[in-house]
């Protein structure tokens, strides 16, 4: 990388650390059950405004957004035969950001998470509790995950561990690396809760507490018919404020005017629980009245 990339890189990484930490606990908080409506309205609100900014730092340093927040460096992935208890370690110099995985990993009733903010750390955490998966920042205060990983598999005893890079630099940054390093993923920074189950899935057999709650939610599938235009333009400006409490009332407008959008009104209603105002959008916008996309 050329020095300017590597200006970049750095200030980028110093910019993300805070973020790193409002979208986590935001999402962690957008799931707490006690909390009040228009608090998670809040909540939402600040999560939309960190992804914006976010958003803003890629546009301003000129990086590629557009790649995937998971990628994988290999081709076929074996899960591992897991049944009992998965010893998971996370390597961040950040203390916040174990914090906020090992409470979204908190529900996995097999998963026993270890946290480690420096390499040397990592390094005698991995030969005491011998790790299944290590979650692993690529910059550290005193050596980078590279070098970590390239430490432990001189014992060729570790050569099972699955290592995944964690990081907000775009991967082509270090493809060289990860390939030479045998890296099974790389995962991208701001972590979003749905990407590290997913990249988990791939494996290892993880039980989730709430897994049982979750599959007795009743699935509503999409209307085949919405309001009209005016209702819709709505919603979708309601949605990129991420207004939960303001659609709520529209949705209650329309239930008493026109029931014969209650389809519509429990699909949206589905999504809305979950704060999923991009989706709602998306799908509002892909619903074609007239020809044309609702604006």
């Amino acid at each position: 990388m050329s020095n300017t990339t590597n200006t970049n890189v750095s200030i980028v990484h110093e910019l993300i650390k805070p973020l790193n930490t409002i979208l986590g606990f935001t999402q962690i908080l957008s799931k707490d059950k006690t909390l009040q409506s228009d608090h998670k309205e809040m909540i939402a609100l600040i999560h939309r405004s960190g992804e914006t900014l976010l958003s803003q730092i890629h546009e301003l340093f000129d990086l590629d957004d557009n790649e995937t927040e998971i990628s994988f460096t290999v081709k076929e992935i074996v899960p591992l035969e897991v049944n009992t208890s998965i010893q998971l370690l996370v390597v961040d110099d950040v203390a916040t950001n174990l914090l906020f995985i090992e409470k979204m990993l908190s529900r996995y009733s097999n998963i026993t998470t270890h946290g480690a903010i420096d390499a040397q750390s990592a390094i005698d955490q991995i030969t005491k509790i011998r790790p299944q998966i290590v979650l692993l920042d690529i910059h550290l205060s005193d050596m980078n995950g590279f070098e970590v990983i390239q430490h432990i598999r001189k014992d060729a005893q570790y050569n099972n561990i699955i290592f995944i890079m964690m990081s907000s630099d775009p991967i082509f940054y270090h493809e060289d690396q990860l390939k030479s390093c045998d890296v099974k993923a790389y995962l991208k920074k701001p972590i979003h809760i749905k990407n590290l189950i997913t990249l988990l899935e791939r494996f290892l057999t993880i039980r989730s507490d709430e897994s049982q709650e979750e599959e007795t939610l009743p699935i509503v599938s999409q209307p085949d018919k919405l309001p009209d235009e005016n209702y819709l333009k709505e919603i979708i400006r309601l949605a990129r404020q991420g207004a939960y409490s303001e659609i709520k009332n529209v949705m209650e407008q329309l239930q008493t005017k026109q029931s014969e959008f209650i389809a519509f009104i429990h699909y949206l209603e589905q999504l809305l629980k979950k704060f999923q105002f991009n989706e709602i959008i998306d799908w509002i916008n892909s619903y074609k009245t007239k020809g044309d996309h609702v604006e």
